[in-house]
């Protein structure tokens, strides 16, 4: 019986024009296998940039854990050659920050720093209410060394130094100051003198020297006598201290000589108008350095952009993109060298939290005096 020849099956049967005809590319001409499609390029860029904007943010916040000590040299017309290398240890703005346990990162970057006198700018507590960094702070400088005084004064958003609001607590002073008095720091309430060899320096305050004492006198002996008639031993006490330092003030400004120098606290820099245009023969037109901080060093910087945020409501635009401006370092202002610290702290509750210290690490200073001619 004859039968019919059986069909090839072999493999390559299977791609036979017989056996495909029925199939369809998904696109005339496609190949068997479509290539796998490429992102974008801008797409692509912008990972690229989200990725070294992560790692520089990462980078940005190890530093922020470390504390800069920035040393400067200010020459001081008519300084004698007996205050040469007197050293200020100028720390502003810690905004209840803590660098480490105890602020033992504070400690270690100031373990070899020799000064002669230590000054806190104001805002180191501010908003957040939190007192324990600066206790910390302080037992720091004591350790560092105990023979070095340290003076403090209120920044605009510390919680007030003295009211009678406190009194339920038992003082009418502040708890923070409370605590910071008894670990052995002086708020800066009159003008502190310091001599070496007939020369004298003056540490003080720009309100200090500005002060209608006659005035002020009257209001505040006036209140003293309704604190005794009302026999409330808080306001005594606060009345009594009013008292003490308007005394301490006027004391001081009989003793001033134009020859004598003159450094100022205040913890907002002072216009320049302030300076520039101080009346002849004011007190305070003879003030040789300021000593400030208030502005972080312009909380947010870049390379060659300078700086682009200020937490400061008293800006423009609430500091965003303040302009050009001196928001630390040393500048001088007619005969008076300022200094605005750039600070410890970080931005507290009056903006949001990703406004933080971008290319400005936390920074102390040591100011050293030398005499100058000019």
């Amino acid at each position: 019986m004859n039968r019919r020849p059986t069909q090839s099956r072999s493999g390559y049967d299977s791609f036979s024009p017989q056996h495909t005809a029925h199939f369809t590319a998904a696109k005339p001409g496609t190949d068997f296998f479509e290539p796998r499609k490429k992102k974008p390029l801008i797409k692509r860029l912008f990972m690229l940039l989200l990725l070294i904007v992560l790692l520089l943010s990462l980078i940005n916040m190890f530093a922020n854990q470390f504390v800069h000590v920035a040393r400067v040299s200010v020459p001081i017309k008519g300084l004698s050659e007996v205050f040469e290398g007197y050293t200020l240890l100028h720390i502003s703005d810690l905004k209840g920050a803590l660098f480490g346990t105890d602020q033992r990162l504070l400690r270690f970057a100031l373990k070899d720093a020799e000064f002669d006198v230590a000054v806190l700018t104001g805002d180191m507590v501010s908003a957040r209410g939190n007192a324990q960094p600066l206790y910390a702070l302080v037992d720091t400088l004591r350790e560092l060394n105990p023979d070095a005084p340290i003076y403090f004064i209120a920044g605009d958003r510390d919680p007030t130094p003295t009211s009678m609001e406190y009194a339920t607590g038992g003082s009418p002073f502040a708890p923070w100051v409370l605590g910071v008095r008894q670990r052995g720091a002086q708020m800066l309430s009159s003008p502190q003198r310091i001599d070496r060899e007939g020369q004298t320096i003056w540490l003080t305050t720009n309100s200090q020297l500005n002060l209608d004492i006659d005035t002020m006198q009257g209001q505040f002996e006036l209140k003293y006598l309704n604190a005794e008639d009302s026999g409330d031993e808080n306001e005594i006490e606060l009345a009594k201290y009013n008292l003490q330092w308007l005394e301490g003030t006027r004391t001081a400004r009989s003793e001033m000589k134009e020859e004598d120098i003159f450094i100022a606290l205040t913890h907002v820099p002072p216009p320049d108008s302030e300076l520039l245009e101080a009346a002849p023969g004011s007190l305070w037109g003879q003030v040789d350095l300021v000593l400030c901080g208030h502005y972080l060093g312009g909380l947010i910087r870049l390379p060659f952009a300078g700086v682009l945020f200020i937490p400061s409501q008293n800006l423009p635009f609430y500091g965003i993109l303040p302009g050009a401006g001196t928001y630390f370092g040393l500048e001088r202002k007619g005969r008076t060298w300022v200094y605005t610290s750039p600070g410890l702290g970080e931005n507290d509750s009056l903006y949001p939290l990703f406004f933080f210290r971008l290319m400005n690490p936390p920074t102390v200073t040591l100011l050293s005096l030398t005499p100058s001619s000019m």
